[in-house]
């Protein structure tokens, strides 16, 4: 399945905003994020995947795991850019209900011009 989650938007200075909806990612393995930034007057973006049980419900973030020693680190994701850039991240949803994905300036300077446009695909 391969839907537009957003069309080009200004982004958000102050606040991390909603891309798009929630996506259902029930029984699927693998959802991918195509997003193309362009740079205005900010300093740059950051998009944040978080995941939630429901629809609407509490939303957590997307963590990194990496074991050392016995130990295992979460280390929450952000996609952070500070140039025009069009590219692309997999993220593996198996046992997750449902993700979405907020984003916003890196920086409370300048009034935001960019703009993100995102896609999606779900696999599985």
């Amino acid at each position: 399945m391969n839907a537009v989650l957003q069309t080009a938007t200004t982004i958000s200075k102050t606040t991390q905003t909603l891309v798009g909806f929630e996506i259902d990612c029930r029984g699927k393995e693998y959802l991918t994020l195509y997003f193309a930034y362009v740079k205005g007057n900010e300093t740059g973006l950051i998009i944040t995947p978080s995941v939630l049980m429901e629809p609407g419900g509490t939303a957590y973030p997307y963590a990194e795991r990496t074991a050392t020693g016995g130990a295992i680190t979460l280390t929450d994701t952000k996609i952070t850019l500070t140039a025009s850039k069009s590219s692309y991240m997999t993220f593996n949803v198996q046992g997750i209900g449902l993700m979405k994905f907020t984003q916003g300036g890196s920086n409370n300077d300048g009034t935001p011009t960019g703009t993100l446009a995102a896609s999606y695909s779900l696999k599985g």
